[in-house]
């Protein structure tokens, strides 16, 4: 590394508090999270197991011999999973929208 940018780096690093985060890093974390949270909240409300979350979303609707379809999913666990789906990005939301009023505030 250069001299000049060594000395500004070591300023840079002295200035801020060692509590602050990357925000990037941080939002980044969340973001990731959505997905498992969304898988845990929907195996607890559904009662199943992490295996039969994956195997009912590889599940199709597919016609029986009869031209009848039979549905991946009931009608209930559709409903649950979407009201788990708007939850969890609700959550998320208000997550971002504290972290943005702290932001702004300061």
């Amino acid at each position: 590394m250069l001299p000049v940018l060594k000395s500004t780096i070591g300023k840079y690093k002295s200035t801020m508090p060692k509590s602050t985060k990357n925000i990037l890093a941080v939002f980044h974390a969340r973001l990731s999270d959505v997905p498992i949270t969304f898988r845990e909240r929907v195996c607890k409300e559904c009662k199943w197991s992490v295996p039969t979350f994956y195997r009912k979303m590889r599940l199709k609707d597919k016609p029986d011999e009869n031209g009848e379809i039979n549905f991946a999913l009931s009608n209930a666990e559709k409903e649950k999973i979407i009201a788990i789906l708007f939850e969890v990005l609700q959550d998320t939301n208000r997550y971002f929208a504290r972290n943005q009023k702290k932001k702004s505030s300061k």
